[in-house]
């Protein structure tokens, strides 16, 4: 699953930079024996030789770590098998151009989010995608697991099964969305896009002068934000769109661009700021307006932002 990046680059600024190299004069560094350190006791004229890891020892405390993830592995996995029958995922039958999804069939009452995590630390590393169909349950689950730089993420996407889909990875998961949950691997934790309760809220004009400051130089040559204005529930931000620059975009297509540039800002301020609206509105005049509420935020462990499709801006 990817979020799709509506930033529409408009133009491209080259910057060239000449530097001259200074040379540096090399150092000369004394040998010491490949084996040992010579540390000076306080006494004068003595020395402590203290031995270093050998390559040998190295490689042994190395096998013992290996060792103790493949036995975390293995333990994981006995217990999905007893408690899920989950068994090792196989590949497709046809339609996977990656050759590297993987797909699990089972047929029990436990909903796959509750061993997402364990079922990721078991068979995935980043980058993976495999499915689990639950014929009693009538789903389809994706996991995808991914690291956003600083975390590792398993999102656990669950549709409606459709018949036969296990067999064609070009199919599968094209059912009616359920449910779409991230979670953090380390923590076992679900990544949540709400704000906490304990923050609060704010007042009128403290939002409205947080926003003005968080959106702004978020739009392009010839735009402008004329005003941002909260009505006690929606916040709205207003955006002159005169003057762009429609040689190479439509001003339609600029404007959905802008939609995820300015909200993301809006998005990223502190829960007491994101407690007090309940939906946005992005108001480019005559190009048309989209209004956004909570129910598409999602938060995929990057950070919050609002998941829209093209049709949200009439």
């Amino acid at each position: 699953m990817k979020r799709v990046n509506r930033l529409l680059v408009l133009s491209i600024v080259m910057v060239m930079s000449l530097s001259a190299c200074s040379s540096k004069e090399s150092q000369v560094q004394d040998e010491q024996p490949a084996e040992t350190e010579v540390v000076v006791t306080e006494e004068p004229n003595k020395v402590d030789e203290v031995e270093t890891p050998s390559e040998e020892e190295t490689k042994e405390v190395d096998s013992k770590d290996e060792a103790s993830a493949d036995g975390e592995k293995e333990a994981l996995k006995t217990e999905l098998k007893e408690k899920y029958d989950i068994t090792e995922p196989g590949s497709f039958v046809r339609g996977d151009a990656t050759g590297k999804w993987r797909i699990v069939k089972v047929a029990n009452s436990t909903p796959p989010t509750e061993y997402a995590v364990n079922y990721a630390k078991a068979y995935m590393n980043d980058g993976d995608i495999h499915y689990v169909v639950n014929f009693s349950l009538n789903t389809t689950t994706m996991f995808n697991r991914y690291s956003n730089g600083t975390t590792s993420v398993i999102e656990a996407k669950t549709t409606e099964y459709v018949d036969k889909e296990e067999h064609d990875a070009s199919i599968i998961g094209e059912g009616l969305l359920l449910t779409d949950n991230y979670y953090d691997i380390a923590t076992g934790e679900q990544i949540t896009n709400e704000g906490s309760e304990e923050a609060g809220t704010v007042d009128a004009d403290t939002l409205v002068a947080a926003v003005e400051e968080a959106i702004e130089g978020q739009v392009g040559e010839g735009e402008e934000i004329t005003g941002v204005d909260f009505d006690g529930s929606n916040l709205t931000v207003h955006v002159d769109m005169s003057g762009t620059d429609t040689s190479i975009f439509s001003a339609y297509d600029i404007a959905l661009s802008r939609i995820s540039s300015i909200t993301d800002q809006i998005l990223a301020l502190d829960d007491e700021y994101y407690n007090t609206w309940e939906t946005v509105t992005v108001d480019f005049g005559d190009v048309g307006k989209a209004v956004l509420d909570k129910s598409i935020v999602k938060d995929q462990g990057f950070g919050k932002f609002f998941d829209f499709t093209d049709d949200y801006l009439k």
